[in-house]
């Protein structure tokens, strides 16, 4: 007998144009199917509100945001939107293309990693859909390899899936979601968590793309699966020491990974494609010639430190060739990524942060220990330490909070997310508080300056 998935089977119609196909996923808004658009002939993808989210006019307005954004995007990165739909009974929903493939998130679980110039590739695609998206004043704010699928193996088709968690408002850091963190943590600019003012601007979806070309690489990201504690490996600009990269890679790589939104390239796209033809032209170049013409850093802003000579690595294991792409599988231990447990962690943050008494709500995840509660304290301390519809007391008192998880005097892994103290941290945060009129944290500012 065949499953029943929110009220809906294969063979089922849809407004007597969509049949049901198959199941494709459920997750927690609801299910995604597989059907076919009976009048036209072709494959659709169809996800489907759950009633209890259709009941919730938050989650409504998601679901209706994601539709509204997809039918305005014009891009062969970006998923193709087909209508939305609401049927008597007032389920929702999207009816998309469908695409047969996986997640890129698959291949990186996997220990798969692209060759540089096939990361280029991969950057011009995806950097080709996020211009798109901005050109329409739209921020991604999710931009992850969980959202990127891989049609047919081939990355050369790569595209953006989900728009759950956009923002239709460029130059501000308010999704449907609200003024809190949205996106996964793995993935986050500096400012999404909490730093150059939570400004979220297109610049946001470029670092995270710049995280996610990192792990297509093969390298490590800075402050994977540190949760919220990941604010100190991104406060700085990320510099690659990696030979396993090329140096046409390692020059896109750190424009999009620089710390400050607005020292990121103004135009991302044009800086891949110059790095694409260097690149290309390198690789048929005859031995022992370097060409100088390669994006450096006369083509970012500022100077990010000196460059390494290209380097071809062999990695021992298979391959797959995909679309002429190759991805390399890492073999041994520590080739598989380790699995993102962030979505837990910002839900934790967003309810403590949006408590009665947040900083209470925030103490007892301190209080309860442990690394989810830690990482969820810290974020919501950072949510209203910086927010101005906070009373001046409140984001004193968090500003405090954090200083003290910093703090060599008061720093406790029972109570910190941090595993070692870091005195110019506490003494940021001490100046804030501070500057709020707080005597306690400019005694500890004196200290600590001593």
């Amino acid at each position: 007998m065949e499953k029943t998935v929110l009220g809906l089977k294969p063979g089922d119609m849809i407004q007597d144009t969509y049949r049901i196909d198959s199941l494709l996923g459920e997750g927690g808004m609801g299910a995604t199917f597989r059907g076919t658009n009976t009048a036209a002939g072709h494959a659709v993808a169809i996800k489907v509100m759950t009633p209890e989210f259709a009941r919730n006019s938050r989650a409504v307005e998601l679901f209706r945001r994601e539709s509204s954004l997809l039918r305005t995007v014009q891009n062969d990165a970006v998923v193709r939107y087909e209508t939305t739909l609401q049927d008597k009974a007032g389920k929702l929903y999207l009816v998309m293309e469908y695409l047969s493939g996986k997640p890129l998130l698959y291949y990186l679980d996997k220990g798969a990693r692209l060759a540089s110039e096939d990361v280029l590739k991969l950057a011009a695609r995806l950097t080709s859909g996020l211009a798109a998206i901005h050109a329409l004043g739209i921020v991604h704010r999710d931009v992850a390899p969980d959202n990127i699928l891989v049609p047919d193996e081939d990355v050369s088709k790569a595209k953006f899936i989900d728009f759950g968690l956009a923002s239709d408002s460029v130059g501000t850091d308010k999704s449907i979601l609200g003024s809190d963190f949205a996106g996964k943590l793995r993935y986050c600019a500096p400012e999404q968590l909490g730093l150059f003012d939570n400004r979220i601007t297109p610049a946001t979806d470029i670092y995270a793309l710049g995280l996610v070309l990192m792990r297509c690489a093969g390298l490590t990201v800075p402050g994977d699966g540190k949760g919220w504690a990941a604010i100190d490996d991104r406060r700085e600009d990320i510099k690659i020491r990696d030979d396993r990269v090329s140096r046409n890679l390692r020059g896109v790589l750190e424009a999009f990974l620089r710390a400050d939104p607005s020292l990121r390239p103004d135009d991302p796209l044009a800086l891949v494609r110059k790095a694409l033809a260097a690149e290309n032209a390198e690789a048929h170049q005859p031995a022992g010639h370097t060409d100088r013409s390669a994006p450096d850093a006369q083509d970012r802003k500022p100077d990010t430190g000196a460059r390494t000579a290209p380097f071809v690595a062999l990695i021992a294991g298979f391959v797959i060739i995909a679309g002429g792409a190759a991805w390399f599988f890492l073999m041994g231990p520590g080739a598989s990524a380790t699995s993102d447990a962030s979505t837990g962690q910002a839900a934790l943050a967003q309810d403590a942060a949006q408590s009665n008494d947040p900083l209470t709500e925030a103490e007892k995840l301190i209080a309860a220990s442990g690394a989810d509660n830690l990482n969820a304290a810290f974020g919501a301390l950072m949510a209203l330490s910086g927010d101005d519809s906070q009373s001046a007391d409140i984001r004193m008192r968090a500003n405090i909070m954090i200083a003290e998880m910093y703090d060599p005097a008061t720093h406790d892994t029972a109570r910190s997310p941090f595993p070692s103290a870091n005195p110019l941290a506490a003494k940021r945060h001490y100046q804030r508080a501070a500057d709020l009129g707080s005597n306690s944290a400019a005694q500890a500012l004196a200290r600590l300056s001593d």
